[in-house]
């Protein structure tokens, strides 16, 4: 065995960076603590990602609503700010860590920016496949079907 190797099994967890383990993890054990809120105030929430320091000080974890209203998200963050300490505890209980990171809850920005992308994608006026009025396009030809004959799977 060269030097600096260690000796790793094919398929062992050291392959697979601690830090995405943990995301994991704890994208698992934050997901089922908001399930089990019973709080009227709080909409159906989705845990979207988490994403942990390299110094496991931090995580920011990532959610998403069908409300799309800058005071709603500002008061469901109010709710779910209370539930920070019963959440970190629930992290501490389960993922057994030295350290319990810090959790930062926000909304998820590509769920966001993706809204918006179809909503404004919603608005423009785009021929269908089957419009006669669709714009042809320089460079393209239609290709016909492959005969059964042709296509050979040997």
């Amino acid at each position: 065995m060269a030097k600096g190797q260690k000796n790793r099994k094919k398929g062992s967890a050291k392959h697979y960076p601690r830090t995405a383990r943990l995301n994991t993890l704890l994208h698992q054990i934050v997901a089922e603590h908001l399930e089990r809120l019973d709080d009227d105030r709080l909409p159906f929430i989705t845990v979207t990602g988490t994403e942990i320091d390299s110094d496991l000080n931090q995580c920011d974890v990532y959610i998403s609503t069908f409300e799309n209203d800058p005071e709603a998200d500002e008061h469901i963050l109010g709710v779910l700010a209370e539930q920070r300490i019963p959440l970190q505890s629930a992290i501490a209980q389960q993922a057994k860590l030295r350290k319990t990171p810090a959790v930062v809850i926000q909304f998820d920005p590509s769920v966001r920016a993706g809204a918006k992308i179809d909503a404004i994608l919603a608005g423009l006026d785009i021929p269908s496949d089957g419009d006669d009025d669709a714009p042809e396009v320089e460079g393209t030809t239609d290709f016909d079907e492959p005969e059964p004959d042709e296509v050979s799977f040997d």
